[in-house]
C-alpha cells in the first residue's frame, strides 16, 4: 500500500515481469496503470518510497506528496520508479546491479523529510545491499550490509527508518542500525 497522503493506492509485481498501481476512484472503482516488463523475467517485491519529498524538512522542498517505488525481481537488479505526468518512468539509471541471484525484497527506508533516501535489498545470493542517495537526482551508491552464506529473504525497516530486521534461510531475524560512523552493527538476534 502507498503512504496514506497519495490516496488509497496499491503496487502490484507479478511473474509476468508486469508491476501494476491500482488507484480507489470517489465512485469505488478502481484506476489501474502498469510498468511493462519492469523486470522481464519476473518481479519479487516492491515498496512504496515515503511521500514526503527528500529534504522537504531541511529546505524548501516540495510540498507536493512524491510517487515513487523500488522493485526487486528475477533479473538480479533493483529498480526505482517515478510518477511522471500520469506515467511510471525508471528514475535510476541504469538499474542497480550488486546481486548475484534473484532479488528476494527491497524496503525504502522512512526519511522522516531528510535528504538521504535509503533502500534494503535481498537476495537468494544471501546478501543484504543497503543503497543510498544523498540528494534527489544524484548516483545511488550501493554497500553490503553482509553476505549471510544463505539466502536472505524479507527485509524490513522501523517506523523511524534506523533499524532494519533481516530474514534469513536459517530461520535468524537480525536487527541492525547504522553507527554514527556509518558502519552497520547488528543490535539483536532472534534464533529458531
Amino acid at each position: 500500500w502507498a503512504p496514506h497522503e497519495l490516496g488509497l493506492c496499491l503496487a502490484c509485481g507479478s511473474s509476468d515481469g508486469n508491476i501494476s498501481v491500482f488507484s480507489a476512484r470517489a465512485d469505488g472503482g478502481w484506476d489501474t496503470s502498469r510498468i511493462d516488463q519492469a523486470h522481464p523475467v519476473g518481479v519479487t517485491s516492491v515498496s512504496w518510497a515515503p511521500s514526503m519529498a527528500p529534504g522537504a524538512l531541511v529546505g524548501s522542498g516540495m510540498l507536493e506528496p512524491v510517487n515513487k517505488l523500488v522493485s526487486g525481481g528475477c533479473d538480479n537488479t533493483v529498480k526505482v520508479w517515478k510518477l511522471y505526468n500520469g506515467a511510471w518512468k525508471m528514475d535510476c539509471s541504469p538499474a542497480l546491479q550488486m546481486h548475484t541471484d534473484w532479488v528476494r525484497d527491497v524496503a525504502w527506508a522512512p526519511n522522516l523529510g531528510l535528504p538521504k533516501s535509503t533502500i534494503a535489498s535481498c537476495s537468494q545470493d544471501g546478501t543484504v545491499v543497503i543503497w543510498t542517495v544523498a540528494k534527489e537526482g544524484e548516483k545511488w551508491e550501493g554497500r553490503v550490509l553482509k553476505d549471510f552464506k544463505t539466502p536472505v529473504w524479507r527485509v524490513s525497516w522501523s517506523l523511524t527508518g534506523d533499524l532494519l530486521a533481516v530474514s534469513d534461510a536459517n530461520n535468524n531475524v537480525t536487527v541492525w542500525k547504522e553507527a554514527v560512523d556509518g558502519e552497520w552493527q547488528q543490535v539483536s538476534v532472534v534464533e529458531p
